[in-house]
């Protein structure tokens, strides 16, 4: 009977003690300000980048994002918030990238427009004509070979 009472408090001591350190383990989340706060950041460089116009899912998904990881924060659920702030700048990193592509593509089909029908059918640019040289003159030039002070070269 004694034996049975001490491993009933060993169980009960044990299931305590692992509550605490997890409500300890917890506690020791640092809030992640510094990634709220490149995500953020991801999120302005991705609406810059023209994301409202050539990702506007990615940039919406990543702004819904940093606000659940804000709201996250206010209600002191560090993990969640990091998790979500992770996201949310990886969806503006995507949505900057889609959209630095899409301007990419534009710029280079204007510049093969602006090049003529030549470039856009062989799909690259027309070549330069090689530079002309004067016509050789009879025997000197200002071309010619460094003669040495006795007249010979």
């Amino acid at each position: 009977m004694n034996r049975t009472r001490i491993t009933t408090l060993g169980w009960r001591a044990a299931a305590v003690l692992a509550a605490a350190a997890g409500l300890a383990a917890c506690a020791d989340v640092p809030p992640p300000t510094a990634q709220l706060g490149a995500s953020a950041q991801a999120v302005q460089t991705a609406e810059r980048a023209g994301a409202l116009q050539y990702a506007p899912a990615e940039y919406q998904s990543a702004r819904e994002k940093l606000g659940a990881a804000d709201n996250a924060m206010r209600n002191d659920d560090r993990t969640k918030a990091r998790r979500l702030a992770e996201e949310a700048q990886v969806e503006a990193d995507l949505a900057t990238i889609r959209s630095q592509r899409a301007t990419a593509q534009q710029a280079a089909g204007a510049v093969r427009s602006l090049a003529g029908p030549q470039a856009t059918n062989t799909g690259t640019m027309p070549r330069a004509a090689a530079p002309t040289l004067p016509p050789a003159t009879s025997g000197t030039s200002d071309w010619s070979v460094p003669r040495t002070p006795g007249g010979t070269p």
